[in-house]
């Protein structure tokens, strides 16, 4: 009876020690599908298709500090990389592979600048980015489009706005940038429209001989915007401002477009709607910079 008992107690002893190692077993894997699965919470995840055959190159850079903080050589088509643990704010994302098309106005300077290296085909974007708000950026494109469909409209003349590129995630930061984007991209087709009207009626104007019409609309071209349509503009941004002036990305959209005194006049209604602390914030680094 006793060897019954002592070897009742045996097995309830080892039964005791595999349940315990089964759980530190449990624990251990849950702890590395945690840290696999999920990521380390400060690390960036970007994730997209671009339907290119050829090698292209991925480079992100730091809007508020100019560095570049992330460079690939990218072989596949999709894109799932890790872009490192950067700080919250608003990024520019470039997308360029090598062109072996060279346009007539280029021939000279790459000849005379061999450090240029080859000409490239580039599309690129900016994005907002914030850890605490979202760890996973997806890489969208506008429509389906085939490689030969990319080169071709990036060569033509404003091709590359035409081709809209954006940065997503789920942050409530991001979607509020991203809506800006939208924003100022109709306002650019809106402008790229009334200097094509205005482009036909210069001819005209020259096949009617009525030269000095025609110089007057020849000088308002050469102008990156039209001063209506940036009058526009403007108000449609200091609207968007104060409708989101809650919202830490305003601050940085601030910063990007009120960067001269004149601009300083424009914005400065959206200015005087920030917080003290912030208000204090940017003046420290616009005499810093």
């Amino acid at each position: 009876m006793i060897h019954y008992i002592n070897e009742y107690v045996y097995l309830q002893q080892k039964n005791t020690s595999i349940l315990e190692n089964n759980k530190i077993k449990l624990l251990l894997g849950f702890i590395l599908y945690f840290l696999v699965g999920c990521g380390t919470p400060d690390q960036v995840y970007l994730r997209g298709n671009i339907p290119l055959k050829d090698t292209f190159y991925i480079d992100v850079y730091n809007m508020h500090t100019g560095i570049k903080t992330f460079s690939d050589t990218i072989c596949s088509e999709n894109i799932n990389h890790q872009i490192g643990t950067l700080p919250k704010g608003i990024y520019q994302l470039i997308v360029s592979w090598d062109r072996d098309i060279v346009k007539p106005q280029e021939i000279e300077r790459f000849a005379r600048q061999p450090e240029l290296g080859t000409p490239r085909y580039y599309m690129s974007t900016t994005f907002w980015l914030d850890t605490k708000e979202s760890n996973n950026y997806k890489l969208l494109l506008d429509n389906t489009y085939q490689q030969a469909e990319l080169e071709e409209l990036l060569l033509a003349k404003d091709g590359g706005e035409s081709i809209k590129i954006a940065v997503v995630s789920d942050g409530k930061n991001n979607k509020i940038y991203n809506e800006y984007l939208a924003l100022v991209d109709r306002y650019k087709a809106k402008n790229r429209y009334q200097k094509d009207s205005l482009q036909q009626v210069a001819i005209h104007y020259n096949d009617l001989k009525l030269l000095q019409e025609a110089d007057r609309l020849q000088t308002l071209l050469t102008r990156n915007w039209l001063t209506n349509v940036k009058a526009e503009l403007l108000k449609a941004e200091i609207d968007f401002m104060k409708n989101n002036i809650e919202n830490e990305v305003i601050v940085d959209i601030y910063q990007i477009q009120a960067n001269t005194k004149e601009d300083f006049k424009e914005y400065r209604e959206v200015y005087h709607l920030f917080p003290p602390t912030i208000r204090q914030a940017l003046a420290c680094w616009k005499k810093n910079n």
